[in-house]
């Protein structure tokens, strides 16, 4: 090429422009085709209708609704604790998903989840049985998800939807943020989880039917807490920090670590080493800064808790049940200011922070120069989680069926 003219390398560089021109074309076909693909399968399952719910003769069968059972899910966990405790006051509970999966597939993720779970499990087949109306439903159907919904309105029996988020939310605004939104107004009895959801949905959407509210619960038998010496973090010269971290945006998966990858640079020019250990997502995906754990069963979630000198969540939905946990083992949390967390606990129970590196630096050098302050939070934290749990809100659930 030493002697190639200038109209050689207009030729090259032509050639190369096209090239790209070509690949950005097919990428943003694929990009189309794979969107257009996943929201034409949502209209096919889509019903737009507004059901007018009429109060149930019998109150003593319940059946859940799930897209399928998925492995160490903190939203199908909260769901079977749920319904187990429901069980345990008398109620038939049955677990239903409307996507093909087997009833061992479905019975190992459920145990994975809450290995002592009570309730029936129901395959597709199964129901696809109840909607046609060749095998018995339940008195009560509740949707778990938004995409659940049509499937309860088509089902005997009252339909109630228990809210855990504001699930527009976890969609850029568009095609499926409006879908998802729309089930909010189609007449099922909603229950939301803690006040946040029900806020919202008052708020953002024209609700027609009733929005009552349980407690947000968390178990503190699983993560018991851990006595810390605080006044120890003002010596460290290296910091553990234990992030949840999910492929979903409102975990802020590109935005948390790049942030941390900037923190570490400015912790270390204090003379402070920051150890990031994630988890929650699978080992594949790929968290700049620390180390992937992958997702953690209960057991290996306390030695992570009871290891970390802090631990980090991104609650922008309504809020996660992580926080609680860390909480309950005595972990200091760091929560983002723009999420629901200030929604939940009191002032000063966490570590509020915007998203500059600058700032939450300057917060964790506060704390480890006034550890007395963590003290504080933990201690806030803890009154406000105290009388909490799975027993008092799966009895307000209960309290609502049977006031129908």
């Amino acid at each position: 090429m030493a002697n190639a003219g200038w109209g050689d390398f207009n030729m090259m560089g032509a050639i190369k422009r096209e090239g790209k021109r070509i690949l950005l074309s097919a990428i943003h076909k694929a990009q189309a085709k794979v969107e257009r693909a996943r929201v034409t399968a949502e209209l096919g399952r889509y019903s737009t209708e507004v059901i007018k719910n009429e109060k149930p003769q019998k109150k003593k069968s319940v059946l859940f609704l799930v897209t399928r059972m998925v492995r160490f899910h903190g939203g199908q966990t909260s769901l079977l604790r749920l319904g187990t405790k429901l069980s345990e006051m008398g109620f038939e509970v049955g677990y239903a998903v409307y996507k093909p999966q087997d009833r061992r597939e479905m019975e190992r993720c459920a145990k994975s989840n809450l290995a002592d779970f009570r309730g029936m499990l129901f395959t597709v087949k199964e129901l696809d049985g109840m909607l046609s109306g060749k095998k018995r439903c339940a008195d009560i159907v509740v949707a778990s998800s938004w995409d659940t919904v049509s499937f309860a309105k088509k089902l005997p029996g009252y339909k109630m939807y228990f809210v855990q988020d504001y699930e527009p939310y976890f969609y850029p605004f568009g095609e499926r943020f409006l879908l998802a939104r729309k089930t909010y107004e189609q007449g099922l009895h909603m229950v939301s989880l803690g006040a946040w959801n029900k806020r919202m949905i008052k708020r953002e959407c024209h609700p027609v039917s009733p929005i009552d509210v349980i407690d947000f619960p968390y178990e503190a038998a699983e993560y018991p807490y851990r006595e810390r010496d605080f006044l120890s973090y003002r010596e460290k010269k290296t910091l553990r920090l234990a992030v949840y971290l999910k492929y979903y945006g409102k975990r802020l998966p590109c935005i948390i670590p790049e942030l941390l990858l900037q923190l570490k640079d400015l912790l270390a020019g204090e003379g402070i080493t920051l150890l990031v250990e994630y988890f929650g997502e699978a080992k594949s995906f790929s968290a700049p800064g620390g180390k992937n754990l992958g997702m953690l069963d209960k057991e290996g979630l306390r030695k992570l808790y009871d290891r970390a000198d802090f631990g980090m969540v991104a609650s922008l939905s309504n809020i996660s049940l992580v926080p609680y946990e860390m909480l309950s083992a005595g972990l200091p949390v760091i929560e983002f200011e723009d999420g629901t967390f200030a929604e939940f606990f009191p002032e000063g129970s966490a570590t509020l922070t915007g998203l500059s590196a600058q700032e939450l630096c300057q917060k964790i050098l506060a704390l480890l120069q006034e550890p007395t302050q963590l003290s504080l939070q933990l201690k806030r934290a803890h009154n406000y989680m105290d009388g909490l749990g799975w027993e008092k809100s799966a009895a307000q659930f209960a309290g609502i069926i049977r006031g129908l």
